[in-house]
C-alpha cells in the first residue's frame, strides 16, 4: 500500500491539467531498477522494469519514459534515486540533458540513502529488502513531498571535487600507514619513543636505522660505526653525533629482546612500509598540484584568508559549490556538520548538546586549518 499523499505536498503546481509521473531509480554498479508510479493515484503506470547502468541502458530507460509521458498525457517528471558513491551520477545526467525528456519539466531528487531507509521502515515494518521495494520507496519518498534541494555541481566542480576527496582518502591511508609503521616499530625496538634519539621516527637518519638493519646488527656496531651512519644517513643535521649514537645504544639496551626471526620480518616490513608512505608522500605532491593548476582557472575568494592555500580552498569550494543555495551561515554549517542537536521537551530544554552525526564530511575536513603552501 502506497505511503497517503498529503494535500501540502503536491509537487506540482496544483493545476488541474497537470499530470505527474514519479519514477523512483534503484541504481546499482551494474543495474538500475526503475518504478514508475501516478503522483495522483499512487498507481504502478507500468512495471517495474531494469537496464543496464550504461549508456544503452540509460537510453533504454529514456525512451522508456518517454513513451509512458507521451502515452498517458504526462506534463511533468520527477525522477528520484540515492547518492551510492558515483553509480548515480552517469544515470542522473543523461536523464538531466536529454531532449527527450526536456518537454516534460524533469525534475531530479538526490537522496541521502539514510533518508530512504528510515521511510521504508514506516513504510512496512518488515525487513524485506529488495531491489523493488527500493526502487518502490524512493518513488513513495517522492510522492510525499518536503523534498531535499541536493545540488550536483556541473563538470568542473564535479571534476575538482574528485580530486579533493581522493586527496581525502590519500591522506587517511598516509597517517594509518605511518602509524602502522610506529606500531612495527615498537615491536622492532620498544623503548624507540620512550628514549626518542632522533626528532622524527620516519626522518631519513631513523629510517636507515630502522630499515636496513637488525637490531642485532645495530647492536654489533660499534659507536663511532654508528656515529658514522647517522652523520651519512642524516645529511650532517645533527650537531652531537656520538650522543645521538649513545641514546640509540640505550634504545638498544632498554627494549625487550626480539627473536631474530621477528626480527628479520619487522625490519623487511618497515622497509616495505618505509617505500610505501615515500610513495604516498609522492602521489599527494602531485596530486596537490594538479588541484592547484585547476583552482586557477576560476576566481579564489578564499585565497585572501590567512592558511588557506590553493588546495586546501579548492576542497571547500568543491564542496559548497554555488554559495548562494545557502540562505545564511546556519545552513552552511549544517551542510558541515557544525551544528549541534536541539534537546527540547516542555519548558526544558538542554544547553549541553553533541554535534549532528550528518553533514559532509570532507567539507568539515577541508575546513581545518593548512599551511598557506595547501
Amino acid at each position: 500500500m502506497g505511503y497517503p499523499l498529503l494535500p501540502w505536498s503536491h509537487i506540482s503546481s496544483g493545476r488541474t491539467d497537470e499530470r505527474t509521473l514519479i519514477v523512483g531509480c534503484d541504481v546499482h554498479q551494474n543495474t538500475i531498477r526503475i518504478c514508475l508510479l501516478d503522483q495522483a493515484s499512487d498507481n504502478r503506470v507500468v512495471p517495474p522494469f531494469t537496464v543496464p547502468n550504461d549508456r544503452f541502458g540509460a537510453e533504454q530507460a529514456i525512451q522508456t519514459l518517454h513513451q509512458t509521458l507521451s502515452t498517458h498525457a504526462y506534463t511533468h517528471l520527477v525522477v528520484g534515486m540515492e547518492a551510492t558513491s558515483f553509480f548515480w551520477l552517469p544515470f542522473y545526467r543523461a536523464i538531466e540533458q536529454s531532449p527527450l525528456l526536456s518537454p516534460f519539466h524533469p525534475r531530479l531528487v538526490l537522496f541521502n540513502p539514510k533518508l530512504v531507509a528510515h521511510f521504508r521502515k514506516g513504510l512496512d515494518l518488515r525487513t524485506e529488502k529488495t531491489d523493488d521495494h527500493d526502487a518502490r520507496a524512493i518513488a513513495e519518498r517522492l510522492r510525499f513531498g518536503h523534498l531535499p534541494t541536493a545540488t550536483v555541481p556541473d563538470d568542473f566542480w564535479q571534476a575538482l571535487r574528485r580530486l579533493t576527496r581522493y586527496r581525502y582518502h590519500l591522506i587517511h591511508d598516509l597517517v594509518r600507514e605511518k602509524l602502522r609503521f610506529l606500531s612495527y616499530l615498537f615491536l622492532k625496538l620498544s623503548a624507540w619513543q620512550q628514549v626518542r634519539p632522533t626528532s622524527d621516527p620516519l626522518g631519513a637518519a631513523s629510517i636507515a636505522l630502522l630499515t636496513e638493519f637488525t637490531a642485532e646488527d645495530l647492536a654489533q656496531m660499534p659507536l663511532t660505526a654508528l656515529a658514522d651512519l647517522i652523520a651519512q644517513r642524516g645529511r650532517h643535521a645533527f650537531d652531537d653525533l656520538v650522543a645521538t649514537a649513545r641514546r640509540v645504544q640505550e634504545v638498544l639496551r632498554r627494549s625487550y629482546p626480539v627473536a631474530s626471526e621477528l626480527d628479520e620480518a619487522t625490519t623487511f616490513s618497515l622497509a616495505a612500509m618505509r617505500d610505501h608512505i615515500h610513495f604516498l608522500e609522492r602521489l599527494l605532491r602531485r596530486l596537490d598540484q594538479e588541484i592547484a593548476r585547476r583552482i586557477e582557472k576560476v576566481p579564489n575568494p578564499l585565497l585572501t584568508v590567512v592558511g588557506l592555500g590553493p588546495v586546501i580552498s579548492a576542497g571547500i569550494l568543491a564542496e559548497i559549490g554555488d554559495i548562494q543555495r545557502f540562505p545564511g551561515h546556519p545552513p552552511l554549517a549544517a551542510y558541515a556538520g557544525l551544528a549541534w542537536k536541539r534537546s527540547q521537551s516542555g519548558s526544558f530544554a538542554a544547553e549541553d548538546t553533541r554535534l549532528v552525526s550528518v553533514g559532509n564530511r570532507y567539507l568539515r575536513l577541508a575546513e581545518v586549518p593548512g599551511d598557506a603552501s595547501a
